[in-house]
């Protein structure tokens, strides 16, 4: 590890009980040489001096490597998957018995919870079965949080939105549009963090068992000890057959996992053994 990468992680411990030795240490020095030149210093050590006695760099810090960024149907092969052919298998190997449980992972400001719940809405439009659906999306965010909950997103934000989606679900106020009142009362948006010992999923899930699960460029940003933590507590969560979705740069971290199985090559889909 670059010396000055371990110094600062021990420095935030020591000085500041800010942890940060979890992240990736590629990742960290990236996030180091933004600081570095934002603040016009010259170099590693300037950042280390710096850093050592400024408790609001130390909090702008923690703040740059919290990733709170997402896109509706960001993977369109896997949101085509997922409509096409997982979605309908759930679907049809749960109707008229229980809902249908799906968890976005790092959830950011909500977009992939809302997408997944407008293909879903889409579906059972047109089947006879009954069949109910609950998402949880979830962050340690809380701004990230406050705006999945409002719901609302520029125009910028609707690039991947098709036409019909866009009639369908959104209200357009001035250059806002405002998720419907129906997809936003199928999700629910919770505070938890993917690192705590405490449980392997959200309280609001009751006990997990989740059909799907998506962890969408979350995992590459972590250590390999948490990674492989976070990967074993998805995988608890899932129900038999349940499935995975990561980010596609990230699936080669789940090609050799145990219990799960790649499906539809060259998508980041996985089904649990």
């Amino acid at each position: 590890m670059n010396r000055g990468i371990a110094e600062i992680i021990q420095m935030m411990s020591q000085n500041f009980e800010r942890d940060i030795s979890m992240f990736d240490k590629s990742f960290l020095e990236k996030s180091i040489d933004k600081r570095i030149s934002a603040l016009s210093l010259k170099s590693m050590q300037d950042y280390f001096n710096y850093l050592d006695d400024s408790t609001i760099e130390a909090n702008q810090l923690c703040e740059s490597l919290t990733i709170t960024y997402s896109e509706f149907f960001r993977s369109p092969l896997s949101f085509a998957i997922l409509e096409q052919w997982i979605l309908p298998k759930i679907m049809e190997d749960k109707a008229g018995t229980s809902e249908i449980r799906i968890w976005s992972a790092g959830c950011a400001s909500g977009q992939e919870a809302y997408s997944v719940a407008m293909l879903l809405d889409k579906l059972i439009a047109f089947r006879t079965n009954e069949t109910r659906f609950r998402v949880i999306g979830s962050d340690i965010s809380e701004e990230a949080l406050a705006a999945s909950q409002k719901g609302l997103y520029d125009a910028a934000s609707m690039r991947n939105v098709s036409l019909s989606n866009l009639e369908a679900y959104f209200t357009k106020h001035g250059e806002i549009y405002a998720i419907s009142p129906k997809i936003k009362s199928q999700v629910i948006f919770t505070y938890y963090d993917l690192l705590s010992q405490a449980n392997d999923y959200p309280q609001e899930s009751i006990f997990g068992d989740f059909d799907l699960v998506f962890c969408s460029n979350l995992l590459f940003y972590y250590s390999p000890e948490k990674r492989k933590f976070i990967i074993d507590k998805i995988m608890r969560s899932l129900a038999p057959n349940g499935y995975l979705i990561t980010g596609e740069a990230e699936k080669h971290f789940l090609q050799k996992q145990k219990g799960l199985k790649e499906i539809a090559p060259p998508s980041s889909v996985f089904q649990k053994k």
